[in-house]
């Protein structure tokens, strides 16, 4: 049996009217112990306002938030709230997302972020535009909206390709400056490339890329960016899990990099993909947390060596 037009497929509701049930039922049970005690007559009427009150301000609170923050899918449209997005406006979805900062969320004002106990699932419509909508249960809206999920098509570079990546790179810097960490100027290695154990890019022209090479006999991310654009689509988790995937394959036992500690997008990034701070260094390692001592990287704040076992 098929649909009508505009009927609900899926939703979402912040929150529900049992709150106030519950509410009530306690204000209940506290007028009853009241009357036990032989107090109950006098103070019905303090017992009546504070019913209304107390459940009539959750009431409110929870009908706001079932009309400001409902999420509803029907066979047209995607509604939060007072936002409406057609479904044919849709052209594709990214499911591995944290909330592209640079993209407005649907039903946010700028700069809040997204609702404590949500994912972003962004929609990136055929306009060219990006939304991110806020949802407890993303893959569950990703099979209501039944949109075509983008898959990062991650390669190997093409030797013509190489050069782009240190406008890559750059662009990619560029996030720290905003934060206000002025990276020293290192040139990009474009030559060091082509002695890479494997520069893996994502996107066709690339957008972002990782750089592997081997350090004391172990599979090394040595950079690893992805530009301000498309940052936040999962394309980082991507890249990082395919050097992995190459390093393993390859025969490594292990694969570590180096990165500043307090940075959200660094240090914490990789910790949530099972890297962890190693202490002891081997050799070469060694050296290369000395050469970045040399170039001031360590000014900028705390650098921590991460490795993850594969």
């Amino acid at each position: 049996m098929s649909l009508r037009a505009g009927q609900p497929i899926y939703a979402e509701r912040p929150r529900s009217y049992a709150s106030s049930v519950v509410l009530f039922a306690l204000l209940c049970g506290g007028f009853l112990v009241d009357v036990s005690v032989g107090g109950g007559g006098a103070h019905l009427f303090a017992w009546l306002a504070a019913a209304v009150l107390i459940v009539g301000i959750d009431l409110i609170t929870v009908r706001a938030a079932r009309s400001f923050r409902s999420l509803t899918v029907t066979d047209t449209e995607l509604t939060l709230g007072e936002h409406v997005v057609a479904l044919d406006q849709i052209g594709s979805l990214d499911l591995d997302l944290d909330a592209d900062e640079a993209a407005p969320i649907l039903g946010r004002p700028v700069g809040f972020g997204l609702p404590k106990g949500t994912r972003g699932l962004a929609l990136h419509l055929v306009d060219g535009t990006t939304l991110v909508v806020p949802s407890r249960f993303p893959d569950r809206l990703r099979v209501a909206l039944q949109v075509q999920v983008d898959v990062p098509d991650i390669r190997s570079a093409d030797a013509d390709e190489l050069l782009l990546l240190a406008e890559i790179d750059e662009r990619a810097d560029s996030l720290f400056r905003v934060s206000g960490i002025d990276l020293p100027q290192i040139p990009f290695p474009v030559d060091e490339l082509h002695d890479a154990k494997a520069v893996l890019v994502v996107g066709r022209p690339p957008v972002g890329f990782v750089r592997v090479d081997e350090v004391d006999g172990l599979a090394h991310i040595e950079a690893l960016a992805v530009i301000p654009g498309r940052m936040r689509r999962g394309l980082g988790s991507q890249l990082l899990a395919a050097a992995c995937d190459w390093a393993a394959a390859a025969g490594y036992r292990a694969i570590t990099l180096i990165t500043f500690a307090e940075v959200p997008w660094n240090a914490p990034f990789y910790g949530t993909r099972g890297f962890v701070v190693v202490d002891r260094l081997t050799s070469e390692l060694a050296e290369l947390r000395d050469w970045e001592q040399s170039v001031g990287l360590d000014r900028l704040g705390a650098r921590v060596v991460m490795r993850r076992e594969l």
